[in-house]
């Protein structure tokens, strides 16, 4: 009887015996945010009904929407495919001229400018960029659709 509660005390100990260690390990956890832009709402397109005779400056704006992820830096720029003209493409005498004020959130911009944190892009906000069209009174052209195509780029 001594032996087998000798027997069953030292299993009782070599039992306990094989989890007396501990082993651990770490993993990292990563996730990689990359620079990105997305236009939300694509900017809808001017139609200025222009008279000629008209002493008052035709205008008319649009705007567009956009997010940067928050960090993001680049640039904003757009180009005009007539050189700030519009033009008539039966009438290649004839040309409308215009300005383009483009603002950002309130504030002016030139083609080109940098945005980056300090001037509020990038911040994981939406963004709105708006384009004031200004067509100039009394200029003589003649009947005809005038058109340009502004393209619009956000470059990250």
């Amino acid at each position: 009887m001594k032996k087998l509660a000798a027997l069953a005390l030292s299993g009782a100990l070599i039992s306990t015996a094989a989890f007396a260690g501990t082993e651990s390990d770490d993993f990292t956890i990563t996730a990689n945010v990359a620079e990105k832009c997305v236009i939300n709402n694509a900017a809808a397109d001017i139609v200025i009904n222009y008279d000629p005779f008209d002493t008052t400056d035709a205008t008319d704006s649009t705007s567009i929407t956009f997010n940067c992820v928050k960090g993001t830096s680049g640039n904003i720029s757009w180009s005009s495919a007539n050189g700030g003209k519009l033009k008539d493409p039966a009438n290649a005498t004839d040309e409308l001229s215009y300005d383009l004020d483009v603002d950002l959130n309130g504030n002016v911009i030139n083609s080109g400018d940098p945005f980056t944190d300090n001037n509020g892009i990038g911040t994981g906000n939406e963004e709105t960029l708006t384009f004031d069209v200004t067509v100039q009174a009394q200029q003589n052209v003649a009947v005809g659709t005038y058109t340009d195509t502004i393209s619009v780029n956000i470059t990250y």
